[in-house]
């Protein structure tokens, strides 16, 4: 089971299989969302797995956003995600959209 759930003002939390089964479901809680912030934090980081699919989504996702004046910012992006970017040459589009976390 996949979820979309609100987790407070800013952030939206996915969790569960990102992947074609899945995709749709989660684009139309996208679509029905009120877009009413200027800034939109998605956490990925309770995401079991996921595929190309969800690479799709999250570009969909920060274009829609887009028409209402909202930034997306990506958190805890899982790995293998974050290589299907990379591998499809398609990282420079969600670079400003990444958080980047800097230990030390």
């Amino acid at each position: 089971m996949t979820l979309w759930k609100q987790t407070s003002v800013e952030v939206i939390e996915l969790s569960g299989i990102l992947d074609r089964n899945t995709i749709p479901e989660l684009w139309q809680q996208a679509q029905a969302w009120p877009w009413d912030t200027s800034r939109l934090n998605l956490d990925f980081s309770r995401v079991e797995s996921s595929d190309s699919a969800a690479m799709a989504l999250i570009l969909h996702i920060i274009q829609h956003a887009k028409k209402y004046h909202c930034h997306i910012m990506l958190r805890s992006v899982p790995d293998k995600l974050l290589t299907l970017f990379e591998v499809s040459n398609a990282l420079p589009l969600i670079a400003e959209h990444l958080e980047v976390k800097i230990e030390g």
